[in-house]
């Protein structure tokens, strides 16, 4: 007999987890997910399916003879609409009839349907037509190590298929392998121009556009097989007034940083992007504008540069890169700028973490984080390292993080990652480092290994300095914390030869920084430190990036200068 104290539920799981493809407890009056995350809880209502049958005798409607379907999968990933209707229409010609007997013998439940074979009835230019739209789609899909594709999107379901679960996910972050497609929403307002800003007209702006596509881009689209900085952003920025300026303001910032180039010019471009951005920030229909949370991240990445121009790192567009990641995933759809964006901003958020010695704040409860180790294309397995890394990361400096359990659970992770991944990971060229060289060669082919491998090796190197099993006190402390830093050293030894090596890609050199500033007052021998400072003084020196309070930290620990010398 059932308890009369057991809680009343909901007949169907509420609207808001539904969307965000989540499982709900069902409490009433509000669920405990929604509770927990402060959304609202929208009930959801169960509908009883009529059980009546349609007569034998019922009329159907005759489709016309030819029938027009509209393709719109480039214009939603792409975010603007077309500009002519018609070129998104596939003509699919109806030349059957359907007859009283076809009518009567269809009829009782359903409606008579189309055919597939009718389906594919098409002329050469009609299918010419289909066939381009169809290429552009499956050019859009990443391809697994096995050859097929790992994610699909399939426009005519409205939908996306994807393997997201895995084995050290810690959360359970989805319940469903699906999630629904909602075209990206472009707000017209402000930063919105009403014609093309391209061609540019000013010689300097032009250069600086030049500049951002052919020097910044590549910092941006690392696991991005779309590239969506190089190719897509520039051609948002004709029309997004907001996106042109931080285009503007980023190269501007870096090449008055490695050149003589006026140091002023960027100020006036940063100044305008957040003329628009900051009171739109206020508004939550615009966070779901990726032309804006594009813009965010680029400023972003000019702030980190601002450090040695300011004496601080305010964080002060992290604030707008958390709006736009927790709209949901109705708006990050794999493949679209928005997704391209959180994992930019993963990663600037993965750097300050490391730097700050804090967990990483922006939230990873979203369908395109991927903890599996399942078959998929080369950028999933470095965005599945970069996910790796942040959950090192919080469980190192979150508060009540730390068990024995967790670290366990992640170091396996960091095993299976390394035992799991595609060959394609392994370096075309390796040598050890020799008595004169600090660092072993190790070359890449494509940023996406190179990224991927550093993180993995970053998570390594968090995982060994705050390994449990060394003891606190004891004899044995000292043959264990030997053993540890040998292996810290190994690991950065080999962080630094992967970004001295493939300098091609300047975060190869960023992600070695970051290595150098947690790890690098281990090293005990002088021409080891001064390699490791070398990396740090030629990272500012040709990419911007502020390291002078790192060496001077390190030419401290080290005993170059005294703990009170400038």
């Amino acid at each position: 007999m059932p308890s009369s104290e057991q809680p009343e539920l909901l007949a169907t799981p509420c609207v808001t987890c539904r969307e965000h493809h989540l499982k709900c407890d069902r409490s009433v009056p509000r669920c405990g997910r929604c509770v927990r995350a402060g959304r609202e809880c929208k009930l959801g209502f169960k509908f009883k399916p009529s059980k009546d049958t349609f007569r034998k005798d019922q009329m159907w409607l005759r489709p016309p003879r030819q029938l027009i379907y509209i393709d719109e999968t480039r214009y939603l990933t792409m975010g603007s609409p077309p500009e002519d209707a018609s070129e998104c229409e596939i003509y699919v010609p109806t030349n059957e009839t359907y007859t009283r007997e076809s009518e009567s013998a269809s009829a009782s439940v359903t409606p008579p349907v189309i055919s597939r074979s009718r389906e594919q009835r098409l002329t050469g230019s009609q299918l010419a037509k289909t066939g381009q739209f169809r290429n552009q789609i499956r050019s859009d899909e990443p391809i697994s190590s096995t050859g097929s594709p790992e994610t699909e999107i399939h426009p005519d379901k409205g939908h996306v298929e994807a393997r997201s679960t895995g084995p050290y996910d810690l959360r359970s972050l989805q319940a469903e392998n699906r999630t629904q497609i909602a075209p990206p929403r472009i707000i017209s307002g402000p930063n919105l121009q009403s014609t093309s800003a391209l061609p540019l007209k000013n010689r300097t702006e032009a250069l600086l556009f030049r500049h951002y596509i052919q020097k910044l881009a590549i910092c941006l689209d690392l696991c991005d097989p779309l590239r969506h900085f190089e190719f897509v952003v520039p051609e948002r920025a004709a029309a997004c007034h907001t996106l042109l300026n931080a285009i503007f303001a980023i190269a501007a910032r870096h090449l008055s940083h490695t050149t003589n180039f006026d140091p002023l010019a960027s100020n006036r471009y940063h100044d305008e992007c957040l003329k628009y951005l900051i009171p739109m920030l206020n508004h939550a229909s615009i966070v779901s504008d990726e032309n804006l949370f594009a813009a965010t991240i680029i400023l972003r990445m000019l702030e980190e540069m601002d450090v040695p121009t300011t004496g601080q790192d305010n964080y002060s567009h992290l604030l707008g890169i958390h709006a736009f990641v927790n709209v949901g995933d109705q708006y990050m759809v794999p493949g679209s700028l928005s997704a391209a964006s959180f994992w930019v901003g993963l990663r600037q958020e993965i750097y300050i973490a490391v730097t700050t010695q804090q967990p990483v704040k922006l939230s990873l409860n979203h369908f395109v984080v991927d903890r599996s180790f399942g078959p998929a294309d080369d950028y999933t397995w470095s965005n599945r390292a970069i996910v790796l890394i942040a959950d090192v990361l919080n469980f190192c400096f979150a508060e009540n993080a730390f068990t024995v359990g967790r670290w366990n659970a992640l170091d396996e992770a960091c095993k299976k990652w390394s035992a799991t991944r595609p060959q394609s990971f392994n370096p075309f060229f390796y040598r050890e480092p020799t008595a004169s060289t600090t660092f072993p060669e190790i070359w890449y082919g494509s940023s996406c290994h190179v990224i991927g491998i550093q993180h993995h090796i970053l998570a390594q190197l968090f995982l060994t300095q705050f390994d449990p099993s060394i003891p606190k006190v004891g004899t044995n402390r000292r043959a264990a914390v030997k053993k540890m830093t040998q292996r810290i050293e190994t690991l950065v030894r080999e962080l630094c030869g992967i970004g001295v090596c493939n300098q091609w890609t300047p975060p190869a050199m960023f992600t070695a920084c970051m290595g150098i500033a947690m790890f690098g007052d281990q090293f005990s021998e002088r021409y080891d430190q001064e390699a490791l400072i070398d990396i740090l003084r030629k990272t500012e020196a040709d990419h911007a990036r502020p390291t002078a309070a790192i060496q001077q930290q390190l030419m401290k620990a080290w005993g170059w200068i005294p703990e009170n010398g400038e």
